[in-house]
């Protein structure tokens, strides 16, 4: 793997060195069940449960455009990702809400990077949400 490779045993890691104003929110979320100060939740809990969550509403609300741009960014690297464990996460933690919500994969469109884009056409065609796309790019380019 590249030194920029996120690899799926540390992304929980990477996730909150990356974006510390999740910290907050993972308390929140989950405080009553681990030690954070010695334990971090699993990476499906803390994608689904925390950061799908503020993403679809930092979308919806159109709040923190420098947020969103650096959350997308960090997409685009999973996205990249050699290991499949990592681009799967992305698809079934984030791109499978957002590919079945046109609104929400419409509004997200613009913050996606080519190799996010090509994994949302996936999602969105193993889904039956193709229609959700934005006109014209319902269709994976030849790069898969």
């Amino acid at each position: 793997m590249g030194e920029s490779d996120l690899a799926y045993g540390d992304i929980e890691k990477a996730l909150l060195a990356r974006f510390p104003e999740l910290r907050g929110p993972v308390e929140q979320t989950f405080g009553s069940y681990y030690d954070l100060a010695s334990q971090t939740p699993e990476a499906y809990p803390l994608f689904e449960d925390v950061l799908q969550g503020l993403v679809l509403q930092l979308l919806k609300t159109g709040e923190d455009d420098g947020l969103v741009r650096r959350i997308f960014a960090f997409f685009e690297q999973m996205a990249s990702s050699s290991d499949r464990n990592v681009t799967d996460l992305l698809g079934i933690a984030i791109l499978e809400p957002l590919t079945s919500d046109r609104a929400g994969i419409r509004c997200a469109w613009k913050y996606m990077g080519e190799k996010t884009k090509n994994l949302a056409k996936q999602t969105a065609r193993s889904g039956g949400w193709q229609d959700n796309l934005p006109p014209g790019d319902a269709t994976p380019s030849n790069g898969e």
